[in-house]
């Protein structure tokens, strides 16, 4: 009896150990690890500005916009100053009312701030000359910076790893495996490539308290040297795994998640990338098992990622594993 406390103490500690940092508090039934790998977290309250790192990390549609939303404004900006100078300041621009005045400062801050300078427009005054020539700065440092910005998000390394959208409950050597397939989109190469799997799950106290447990799942294999086609990986449910046991509907009570992590050395980029997502107990299908997704084809091995959710039915749904 000492000696099987100590080992859940031991398994006990080893769960707590490999929680991710979500800690075992979190009981509601939602996934911690977005499908596109993003944590299913938003912070509130205290924030910090980082427009660098804002304007990297957001996607290219929102990039682009801010880009132009600041282009129009910055030279509405100084089209409004032009205005308020006097439009007769502008060499070429004859005043025709409000609006035809600030669509004619507008164009001409454009060609300022573009360093374009088609020559039918320019400054007389000291005040109209002044504005120019901060206009000309601002769009210096504007183009050097958005040119910055531009090669940091294209430099920026990054996993294209195609996961399966379905994690399986499949036959795996006499027994049943917990398995899904990730594939490379592009076509570089990825070598030492490091998968982790770990599953969470709810477990009720004695006190009748439901806390959120996790074990690091051990994997058939857990790192490919190369990654030259498809990864099927497998944890095998033997005596050993918290899925032992376990049916279809206990997954959904339990709300059980398996968070995935992968890492690799990529030799385009010349580091380390790494890829996250994960499968909630909904996006796993009991007794499937994966088609194959590779043929050979003139000497050549052809791998169609378009297959990479092709499964096949093996069995009843929901059967309960050994136990």
């Amino acid at each position: 009896m000492k000696t099987q406390g100590t080992g859940k103490q031991k398994k006990a500690k080893k769960a707590k150990y490999n929680d991710l940092g979500f800690g075992s508090t979190i009981v509601e039934a939602h996934r911690f690890i977005n499908k596109d790998g993003s944590l299913n977290v938003t912070r509130r309250g205290y924030s910090s500005w980082t427009p660098y790192q804002t304007l990297v990390e957001m996607s290219w549609p929102q990039f682009l916009l801010v880009v132009v939303c600041f282009y129009i404004g910055i030279n509405f900006f100084f089209a409004i100053s032009h205005v308020m100078i006097g439009i007769e300041t502008l060499a070429g621009v004859t005043s025709q009312g409000v609006f035809n005045d600030l669509g004619q400062a507008f164009f001409f801050s454009v060609q300022t701030f573009t360093t374009v300078g088609y020559g039918s427009l320019s400054p007389t005054s000291f005040g109209a000359n002044l504005v120019s020539a901060l206009n000309a700065l601002t769009g210096l440092m504007s183009f050097a910076l958005a040119t910055g910005l531009f090669f940091a998000r294209f430099a920026k390394p990054k996993a294209q790893i195609l996961f399966s959208e379905k994690g399986l409950i499949a036959p795996y050597r006499g027994i049943t495996s917990f398995q899904f397939r990730i594939a490379n989109i592009r076509n570089n190469k990825i070598i030492n490539l490091e998968a982790q799997v770990v599953m969470a799950w709810l477990e009720e106290t004695s006190a009748g308290v439901f806390n959120r447990r996790f074990a690091l799942l051990p994997l058939e294999r857990s790192k490919v040297i190369l990654f030259p086609l498809n990864w099927t990986i497998v944890h095998p449910i033997d005596e050993n795994s918290p899925i032992y046991g376990k049916t279809e509907e206990d997954f959904k009570n339990l709300n059980v998640e398996f968070m995935v992590l992968v890492k690799g050395y990529d030799e385009t980029f010349a580091q380390e990338v790494h890829a996250n997502s994960s499968y909630i107990a909904s996006e796993v299908v009991w007794n499937a098992r994966f088609r194959r997704m590779f043929h050979d084809e003139k000497e050549k091995t052809i791998l169609d990622l378009d297959l990479i959710d092709d499964i096949e039915m093996t069995g009843t749904a929901g059967e309960r594993q050994p136990s």
